[in-house]
């Protein structure tokens, strides 16, 4: 695959994929807060959910940046 920049457009790809997934997980957290605020979820449920996002959060932006960062092999 053609690489230029130090980037490509496979790893493009994927981190733009990872770019969505974090949208979406943090519009996830974001509901399951809500619901928490207005009694419709319990506290301990949506503290355990919020914490598993959160650090699926974490370990996938270290993803994202493998495939985002330049790397001089490709230059």
């Amino acid at each position: 695959m053609k690489g230029k920049h130090g980037l490509s457009q496979y790893r493009l790809n994927y981190a733009k994929g990872y770019a969505q997934s974090f949208l979406e997980m943090v519009n996830k957290v974001e509901l399951m807060f809500q619901m928490s605020e207005q009694g419709l979820v319990d506290e301990e449920t949506a503290e355990k959910y919020i914490s598993k996002n959160i650090k699926a959060l974490d370990r996938d932006w270290e993803y994202f940046k493998s495939y985002i960062e330049q790397r001089e092999d490709m230059r």
